[in-house]
């Protein structure tokens, strides 16, 4: 008796292992991201310009041990960036054009 019981448990937890694995999964590729997802626009600066801002903003702005982060980036004007950093301690904005040239840094 207890190995009937035994084999519907293994039965029924592989059956929900199953079905829990195939209701993950989405292959819908028509899904726009929602208000307020990190990626809600389609153009962000270079991977490369959002670290030169937070290279210069961490040399300017003294931020110890120079950990500053790029959170987020957007088109500001035909021929720049905003790149919004986070730091131990604060925030900060830094609008950079396409040469790498930083034109503000500022504390938010």
């Amino acid at each position: 008796m207890n190995e009937i019981v035994s084999r519907k448990c293994a039965a029924l937890l592989a059956a929900g292992l199953g079905l829990s694995v195939v209701a993950g999964c989405n292959t819908s590729s028509n899904q726009a991201p929602t208000a307020g997802a990190v990626r809600s626009s389609g153009e962000t600066a270079p991977t490369d310009l959002q670290l030169l801002c937070a290279s210069k903003t961490a040399e300017e702005l003294k931020v110890a041990g120079g950990n500053v982060l790029p959170v987020s980036s957007m088109p500001s004007g035909e021929t720049a960036y905003q790149v919004n950093l986070t730091f131990d301690g604060g925030q900060a904005v830094c609008v950079i054009d396409e040469t790498g040239t930083v034109q503000s840094i500022s504390p938010v």
